[in-house]
């Protein structure tokens, strides 16, 4: 076997054994009930096709996939995400969150309609079932409690949401990301990148309780990019902005949009141009 052949098979056998620890022979009545299965980068799609672009993305790196079965046939399936970096855990996780009650299992666990999802350190986790009934989501519980004790600790959440304010924005609708396209995905903004988003950004995304507009918070590594992100924004979605960096919309709503060092702050759909403006200055205030 070739050199490079041999580190990778290594390093695949590496991360099978890491995450092949997280999950129990069984729970309950459920037991395993077919081999696990592992996915490598781009090899996502043969799991879940055009969702794959997500987790990649945020720099997905391997998926373990565990069915369980019980007696009765019914059955659990768990998915457990590597995504390299506690941030890309929590980011993937943001980008589901909000459908259902939170659960104190992980980080910020979430369960709905059979459906329990958290994310713990480096790990994005989803556990189904396929019908709701009390003794298979007690299972599921226990599972991802099980789960969430292996993996062992927590992971840090992303710097750049130190600067949004507790209170002002609704918990479920915040998203952390750095490409456009998960950005297009929430609020579309354009076809093309106009704000120069790439691996080396941080952003994130909120709507906020006085209004239900959009507050999007974009950190660049260095000024120059910042400078040429505002500019190429400007240029493309604000060109006849009566005053620089405010404008109502076709929508009859009000955008707002500055910039601060290596930050770019831009609300959507303010409900009046004064809002706007205000919003703009509570996070320009916290920003270093």
């Amino acid at each position: 076997m070739a050199p490079l052949l041999i580190l990778l098979s290594f390093m695949t056998a590496m991360t099978d054994t890491t995450m092949q620890k997280f999950i129990p022979p069984s729970i309950d009545q459920w037991g395993i009930s077919e081999s696990t299965r592992f996915y490598s980068g781009d090899q996502i799609f043969n799991y879940m096709d055009g969702a794959g672009e997500v987790y990649l993305a945020y720099k997905f790196k391997d998926l373990l996939v565990q069915r369980y079965a019980s007696p009765d046939k019914s059955e659990i399936l768990v998915e457990i995400f590597n995504m390299g970096l506690p941030r890309n855990a929590f980011g993937i996780y943001t980008y589901m969150q909000g459908r259902g009650p939170r659960v104190d299992i992980g980080q910020d666990g979430e369960n709905k309609a059979g459906l329990l999802c958290f994310w713990r350190e480096k790990y994005f986790v989803c556990i189904k079932i396929e019908e709701e009934e009390k003794r298979a989501t007690a299972a599921v519980m226990e599972l991802g409690k099980h789960i969430a004790n292996m993996i062992g600790r927590d992971g840090d959440r992303p710097a750049i949401l130190r600067h949004l304010p507790e209170g002002i924005y609704l918990e479920n609708t915040l998203r952390y990301f750095y490409r456009y396209e998960i950005l297009n995905n929430h609020f579309f903004l354009a076809g093309g990148n106009i704000l120069h988003m790439n691996d080396s950004t941080e952003c994130t995304l909120v709507r906020l309780k006085q209004d239900k507009s959009y507050l999007l918070l974009v950190q660049y590594p260095n000024i120059e990019q910042t400078d040429s992100a505002y500019n190429s924004f400007m240029t493309n979605y604000m060109p006849d902005a009566p005053e620089i960096g405010v404008i109502e919309t076709e929508n009859k709503k009000w955008t707002t949009c500055t910039r601060h060092k290596n930050f770019i702050i831009v609300v959507f759909d303010a409900a009046t141009k004064s809002q706007g403006i205000i919003s703009l200055d509570t996070i320009k205030r916290r920003l270093p």
